[in-house]
């Protein structure tokens, strides 16, 4: 069930996306107006449950995506949309985000995005025990171009602590770019990692951390 929910979410972000970057390419000057980020890649975890449980095995590779929306209006944020997964044989879980950032620096050499948001768990179980819930994060996203290598130095961070509860997902890594005549193509690897510090979230207590090597896609409509 949980791979089947976060598939249809997934399908939906990245359809979503396509729909948005096609409506922008397809009116004149539109990308002045409305811009659309679409980021879709494969996870590689390694699993930890703590002393307690010992080993943990689980699923060899993940799949996660983003899509984002930006807008030139003042004062009004612009909107970024997670998803991704973890399944193991000792804890698994759905994480949404949904985020409202502002971009604070941008130009040709650096950009900074800071911004706030909510955190969604679904078809959550740890052990024998099941869990949901909804909790607010922090959102950091930082960029350095490294011009003359057409590549990007990006991090990406996501954090919680909340109610005695604290949630970081974190990733960095490198881009190269494709400047392609109707998208900017890039071509993403790195690492995140991953973990969940929970006491008495929707009444079960866990610590557990989820961490590994990526690569992805990222398109710019």
């Amino acid at each position: 069930m949980i791979k089947t929910q976060t598939t249809k979410a997934l399908s939906g972000a990245i359809f979503a996306s396509l729909v948005i970057g096609n409506l922008i390419l397809s009116t004149a000057q539109a990308d002045t107006l409305l811009g659309a980020d679409l980021e879709v890649g494969v996870w590689s975890p390694s699993y930890d449950a703590g002393s307690v449980v010992g080993s943990v095995s689980g699923d060899d590779t993940s799949i996660f995506a983003s899509a984002t929306i930006e807008h030139p209006v003042p004062l009004i944020p612009n909107f970024k949309l997670s998803l991704s997964e973890v399944n193991s044989d000792a804890y698994e879980y759905t994480k949404i985000d949904y985020t409202a950032y502002y971009e604070i620096l941008d130009n040709d050499a650096i950009s900074i995005d800071v911004g706030l948001g909510i955190s969604q768990f679904e078809g959550g179980k740890y052990l024998s025990q099941s869990f949901s819930g909804a909790a607010p994060h922090a959102y950091f996203d930082a960029e350095v171009a490294l011009p003359f290598l057409n590549t990007t130095l990006y991090t990406d961070v996501h954090y919680m602590n909340y109610d005695g509860n604290q949630i970081t997902d974190a990733m960095a890594g490198l881009r190269y770019e494709f400047n392609l005549v109707a998208v900017d193509l890039g071509l993403k690897a790195g690492y995140r990692v991953q973990s969940f510090d929970a006491k008495d979230f929707d009444d079960v207590s866990f610590d557990v951390s989820t961490d590994g090597y990526f690569v992805g896609l990222h398109a710019d409509f």
